[in-house]
């Protein structure tokens, strides 16, 4: 496995008309051998282009890419020694699941040995890289539950098995980097959260170096071991899932990072209390020393309490909408602050119905703060 090395990177599109735009700005970011690394954010942030950059699919416009300490801007896709996992699998539909695991080894035996051997009729060499082509199959099959549909095609698939087979394919070459481009998003939910929790015990056994793009943030922080938030092209966080979720860098990743999102409400802060449409909190004392300042004030809705109606400290609220979702339940509030959202346990929650009267409530030391604007930063 390696260490990938982004230094500034960029990637700027020229249009039929001359225009330009770019895509991805100025990217930093080093990934460490073994590390699994997970790009995230809306669609067209640049995480895709970024993934394609790092495998050779797209050009770098500026900046230099490294992987495993060799500089590889002008290296071809092919010559970098890594696997790409796409979202579609694009598994070959007229090979077996068997030859499609052993394609890229294949391939490779073409290229290197197994020229030579046709040149020089070195027939027990091209047997004894057979052999192990065979025996790496069987290998791979094995740690991914396949062995009994090697003989089957890709039609004959189901999608869940279709995409451990496009893994199979990637592992069993053994490169330095995989690198994953939203595989799972053709999956249903159930078959999702089990393929994801099968590739981070896959990560674990290989302890292989993998770069990982999806736009669902869930997947993101399930798998992550560093998280690499992504806006307009631009990285707005790399941290651990855990740091991005408790203490997001930015008010972009506040409201991104989490299910549901945080509750951001615009407004102002003086002297250590929180105003916004008329409605004042006191935050604390250790607020005062902030000053008087436009911001914006976010609190996670598993932070919420709702109250009676007309509690001191509280923002009035009507109950808009109950979403039971088991052993928990969402509650959507329509306050003088905007829409606001609880998560309370679902016993917490039972009485509760659309059209209740209640109060807001939080716990200030778990607020968070930002400057005003989209990507206002964490005060």
């Amino acid at each position: 496995m390696a260490n990938v090395t982004l230094t500034k990177v960029g990637k700027v599109y020229t249009g039929d008309d001359g225009a330009s735009f770019r895509a991805v700005e100025a990217v930093d970011l080093s990934i460490k051998d073994g590390e699994f690394c997970v790009l995230v954010g809306p669609s067209g942030c640049g995480k895709s282009t970024t993934l394609r950059m790092i495998a050779g699919l797209e050009e770098i416009s500026e900046g230099s890419l490294e992987i495993d300490g060799t500089l590889v801007n002008d290296v071809p896709a092919k010559d970098r020694d890594i696997a790409f996992v796409f979202q579609n699998y694009a598994l070959y539909p007229h090979l077996t699941v068997a030859q499609n695991i052993a394609f890229g080894l294949e391939t490779r035996r073409a290229h290197r040995s197994g020229l030579i051997a046709a040149l020089t009729g070195a027939g027990g060499a091209r047997r004894d890289e057979s052999q192990a082509i065979h025996a790496r199959i069987a290998e791979v099959s094995k740690t991914l539950g396949l062995d009994a549909l090697l003989h089957r095609y890709p039609r004959e698939l189901s999608g869940g098995q279709r995409q451990r087979v496009a893994v199979g394919r990637a592992i069993a070459r053994d490169p330095k980097v995989f690198l994953f481009d939203e595989p799972l998003s053709n999956l249903d939910a159930r078959l999702r959260i089990e393929t994801r929790t099968e590739l981070r015990m896959l990560h674990r056994r290989l302890a292989a170096t993998i770069v990982y793009v999806t736009h669902d943030q869930e997947e993101a922080m399930t798998l992550a071991d560093r998280l690499v938030v992504m806006h307009k092209g631009r990285v707005q966080q790399n941290a651990s899932a855990q740091e991005c979720y408790e203490r997001p860098a930015n008010r972009f990743v506040a409201g991104f990072i989490g299910t549901p999102p945080m509750n951001l409400v615009d407004g102002h802060l003086k002297a250590g209390t929180f105003t916004a449409n008329g409605v004042a909190i006191a935050l604390g004392a250790e607020y005062a020393r902030l000053g008087d300042r436009a911001c914006a004030l976010g609190f996670r809705p598993d932070r919420v309490k709702l109250v009676a109606p007309n509690t001191t400290g509280s923002v009035a609220a009507s109950i808009a909408a109950v979403e039971r979702l088991g052993d928990r339940t969402d509650i959507a509030l329509d306050t003088p602050w905007g829409r606001l959202v609880a998560r309370l346990d679902a016993d917490v929650a039972r009485s509760l119905r659309e059209g209740d009267a209640a109060g807001v409530s939080f716990d200030s030391s778990h607020a968070h703060l930002f400057e005003a604007g989209e990507c206002g930063g964490r005060i």
